[in-house]
C-alpha cells in the first residue's frame, strides 16, 4: 500500500494550495529582495505553508489526523498574518504563539513517540528530531515578533535563528531520517548523527561568538553539520541513480543532493570565517543563496522525490 494513501488528498491539496498561494501573497506584499531581511521571513513561511505539508506524509508510519492538520493550517495562516504587519502589536503575538503551542504539540508527540519505541537508531532519532526542532525555531520567532532579543542578539540574528530551526532543524534531520532508512550504511549512519549533533551546536557556536568566548566552538560545530550533511548530499545524489525510479523523480533527487552540496560549502566557508575571511560572502549573500538553495534546491525538489518513493517509505 502506497503510504500517501493515508492521507485525504483533498485536505491536502488545500493545504498546499493556500501554502503556496500564502507565500506568493507574502512576498507581493513585504517585497521579494533576496538580499533584504524580509527574504528570511518568505522562507521561513515557505517551511511553514509548504514544506511541512508536503512532509507530513514523510515522518513515518503514523500520520496526524484530519483534525490535527486544519489545526495546523490554520496556525500557519495566524503566523502568515502575523509576519504581514509592518509593525508588530500585541495581536500579532497571538498568530506565533498559537504557531509555538502547535509545534510544541508535535514535539511532545515525538518524544512520546520515541519513549514508546525506545529505538536508538541514528536515522529513527532524525525523522523525530524533525518534529522537535521546529519547536525552538518557533520559540525564536516569537521572541523576534515580540521584539525580545535573547541574550543582547539583534532582530537579525533572531529571525535568522528562528529559520535555521524551521529549514536545518526541519527538512535536513527529516531526510537524513529517510536516507538512513533507504539506504542503510555507514556513511548514513554517520551523517544522522552528526545532523543531530550539529543543529543544536551551531546555535551553541553562534551564541559563543557573540559573547565572543570560545571562538573556536563555531567554527567546529558548522564542520560538524556541514559534514553530515553532504553525507546527506551524496546519499540524495545516490538515490537519482537508483533503477527503480522514474525520470522526474531522479532529478528531483539530483537536484536536491547538488542543491545542498553547494549551499554546505558556502556555510563551511562562513563558519570560517574567522580563520579565512576571504571565503566567507557577506551575510546578506549568505541569506539569499544559500537560505534560497536549502529551502527550493534541497528541500522542496527532495520533498516531492521522496512522496514518490513509496517502496522505501514502507521500509
Amino acid at each position: 500500500m502506497n503510504p500517501l494513501a493515508k492521507t485525504k488528498p483533498t485536505l491536502e491539496y488545500i493545504r498546499l494550495g493556500i501554502g503556496i498561494i500564502g507565500c506568493l501573497a507574502f512576498a507581493s506584499v513585504k517585497g521579494m529582495g533576496p538580499q533584504a531581511a524580509t527574504w528570511i521571513e518568505i522562507l521561513l513561511l515557505v517551511s511553514v505553508l509548504l514544506l511541512m505539508p508536503l512532509a507530513e506524509v514523510l515522518h513515518g508510519k503514523k500520520v496526524r489526523s484530519a483534525t490535527r492538520q486544519r489545526w495546523e493550517l490554520i496556525a500557519g495562516l495566524m503566523l502568515f498574518q502575523s509576519l504581514l504587519s509592518p509593525v508588530a502589536h500585541w495581536t500579532d503575538m497571538i498568530g506565533v504563539l498559537v504557531w509555538l503551542l502547535v509545534r510544541l504539540q508535535d514535539a511532545a508527540a515525538a518524544f512520546r513517540e520515541g519513549w514508546t519505541l525506545r529505538s536508538w537508531h541514528p536515522a529513527f532519532l532524525c525523522q523525530l528530531s524533525s518534529r522537535i526542532f521546529p519547536a525552538i525555531g518557533a520559540a525564536w520567532l516569537l521572541a523576534y515578533r515580540a521584539n525580545h532579543m535573547p541574550f543582547g542578539f539583534d532582530a537579525l540574528i533572531v529571525l535568522l535563528t528562528a529559520a535555521h530551526f524551521h529549514h536545518a532543524g526541519f527538512t535536513l534531520p527529516l531526510m537524513a531520517g529517510l536516507c538512513g532508512k533507504a539506504q542503510p550504511s555507514a556513511l548514513s549512519r554517520l551523517s544522522c548523527r552528526l545532523i543531530l549533533a550539529g543543529v543544536p551546536l551551531v546555535a551553541t557556536g553562534i551564541t559563543c561568538t557573540h559573547f565572543k568566548v570560545f571562538p573556536w566552538v563555531e567554527p567546529l560545530s558548522v564542520s560538524v553539520l556541514v559534514a553530515g550533511a553532504l553525507g546527506i548530499a551524496i546519499s540524495q545524489i545516490q538515490m537519482a541513480f537508483h533503477p527503480g525510479l522514474r525520470g522526474i523523480t531522479k532529478s528531483l533527487f539530483m537536484i536536491s543532493g547538488l542543491s545542498l552540496f553547494v549551499a554546505m560549502l558556502l556555510a563551511l566557508s562562513f563558519g570560517l570565517r574567522s580563520f579565512l575571511p576571504q571565503w566567507a560572502l557577506p551575510m546578506p549573500h549568505m541569506w539569499a543563496i544559500h537560505g534560497t538553495l536549502n529551502t527550493f534546491g534541497f528541500g522542496l525538489s527532495g520533498l516531492l522525490a521522496w512522496r514518490q518513493c513509496a517502496v522505501f517509505l514502507k521500509q
